[in-house]
């Protein structure tokens, strides 16, 4: 099985630097750029299936980059929940007071994230391809879920640009 991981095409919030969390924002017309880049990347790939988050910016690329595929919304992929600082700029120390501004634990996201990938990894066939068109903290938490050399490094340092993408054999 193969599994690609696509990150949803810049927004406004993107490039200013601002958390996006579960604010519900479309592209902006570099994200549609990107998402239509991607489509030429990965045209010769035939999809079995397509899992998208439900949140507008994922919703718009995947609709670009695969317009004749049946997508399947699901809420398990959703961008992390960054609670007040949504739409705030971004600050350093915010981990460290995630209960003080109402963010969901990176515990939590990657629950929900391991309870997804067990689900199509349960139903998936060997040969399938799958697409996963999703958001920066979701990428990461599978990246750090399924890379064997996965160190707290990687977890950090991990981030898919937006409108790429990440290929995992599985």
């Amino acid at each position: 099985m193969k599994l690609y991981v696509l990150r949803h095409g810049e927004t406004d919030y993107n490039k200013e630097g601002r958390f996006q969390g579960q604010n519900n924002i479309s592209l902006n017309e570099e994200g549609k750029k990107q998402a239509e880049e991607t489509k030429k990347e990965l045209q010769n790939i035939k999809f079995d299936k397509v899992f998208v988050s439900p949140l507008k910016r994922a919703i718009e690329t995947a609709k670009i980059v695969v317009p004749n595929y049946k997508i399947e919304i699901d809420n398990r992929i959703i961008e992390r929940s960054f609670g007040k600082l949504e739409g705030e700029k971004s600050i350093i120390d915010y981990e460290e007071r995630i209960k003080e501004f109402g963010i969901e634990s990176i515990e939590d996201l990657e629950k929900r994230v391991k309870c997804f990938l067990k689900e199509i990894f349960k139903k998936a066939k060997k040969e399938e391809n799958i697409l996963v068109v999703t958001h920066g903290g979701v990428a990461q938490i599978i990246n750090k879920l399924l890379e064997e050399d996965y160190n707290e490094i990687n977890f950090k340092d991990f981030l898919l640009k937006n409108g790429k993408y990440i290929c995992y054999k599985l």
